[in-house]
């Protein structure tokens, strides 16, 4: 008996065998591939009592509480991993403000995107994503009175659970309202939220910039066939299948790789400003891509605006110059990025 004891002693004290964190991680990463999603939770949270700094462990119960739509769980793990300093420090930042974007918290989100853009030197790739965040929550932020009177006024909306309410407000609200809806429906998949999804990206009195937001969405839930997108005065077609992951991705760092070496240097302060201006302007353009593809030509038209921006005198046949860009071809796009900023502020006021 007493041999019995012993051996389940032994069996208790199994922490000491070595690489065994390293296997509970792996059982997680395989039952969170398999869609398990408590046994996931089970071996993270084992491996973390072992190792509390096991950050492929920490990060995987982010994921898996995401999954199980434990959203406020989740920012909880990302908020310590971030104080903590435990894991790849931007790739935590980018699911913590997404998951702040979903819980609506986007005054946040905009202290936090503004401190870091300001401060640290971006990796190109997640650049986009977080200047998209950022718009979109100043765009939110713009509306928040209203929301709070959405809210008095409907008490409801905060707790509709009914598809067809969702489908409602996608159809007819306000564009906080039809955020929202979306978040809420990309929960459901059938026909008839495909069918709200189709109507919402060819209607002609839609934000553009939410449907660009409702474009990604239906590509990371691998949402199969063609829409017809209506867009600044264009009907397109679109296949899903065939969209970019992050928008524009490749030719907008190269754009600014090549602003860099000449407003980086000149003022770096004017080239974090810039940069918003560009990554927003593709993220309304999306899924078209600007024209011409030329890096140097859209290099040049962004230091003209932003010269313009800060009520500069440098002419503009000089900046186009410097890039060694055609002037009738950097002023065409100057002028674009114009008149897409002044349409998305007319619909933006349209809707107030």
């Amino acid at each position: 008996m007493n041999m019995g004891k012993q051996t389940e002693g032994h069996e208790d004290n199994i922490v000491l065998f070595p690489g065994l964190v390293d296997r509970l991680v792996e059982k997680g990463m395989s039952a969170l591939k398999e869609k398990k999603y408590y046994e996931a939770l089970n071996y993270f949270q084992q491996s973390i009592e072992l190792e509390h700094t096991q950050s492929q462990a920490r990060y995987g119960l982010v994921i898996t509480n995401i999954e199980l739509n434990r959203l406020e769980e989740a920012k909880k793990h990302c908020e310590s991993m971030l104080h903590e300093g435990v894991g790849q420090y931007y790739e935590v930042l980018q699911v913590y403000v997404s998951l702040l974007v979903q819980l609506g918290n986007y005054s946040e989100v905009e202290t936090i995107l503004e401190s870091v853009i300001s401060e640290e030197k971006l990796p190109p790739k997640m650049a986009e994503s977080f200047y998209q965040l950022l718009e979109f929550s100043r765009q939110m932020t713009d509306s928040s009175s209203e929301i709070e009177t959405l809210m008095e006024e409907e008490p409801e909306f905060n707790s509709l659970t009914n598809k067809e309410e969702w489908i409602r407000l996608l159809e007819q609200g306000k564009p906080e309202q039809q955020w929202g809806a979306i978040q809420k429906l990309k929960q459901v998949k059938t026909e008839e939220v495909k069918k709200t999804y189709e109507e919402f990206l060819k209607g002609k009195n839609n934000n553009p910039v939410l449907k660009s937001y409702l474009l990604q969405i239906l590509m990371e839930l691998d949402v199969k066939g063609t829409f017809e997108v209506y867009k600044f005065g264009e009907t397109f077609k679109v296949h899903i299948e065939n969209l970019e992951d992050v928008f524009h991705e490749k030719f907008g760092s190269r754009v600014i790789q090549v602003l860099e070496g000449e407003l980086g240097q000149e003022s770096p302060s004017l080239f974090e400003m810039v940069q918003q201006v560009w990554w927003h302007y593709l993220f309304a353009l999306y899924p078209k891509s600007p024209e011409p593809l030329d890096a140097s030509v859209w290099a040049a038209a962004l230091h003209i605006t932003g010269v313009s921006l800060m009520n500069g005198e440098e002419e503009a046949g000089k900046i186009a110059k410097r890039y060694s860009a055609d002037e009738a071809e950097v002023m065409k796009a100057v002028k674009h990025m114009k008149g897409i900023e002044s349409q998305l502020y007319m619909i933006q006021n349209h809707h107030t």
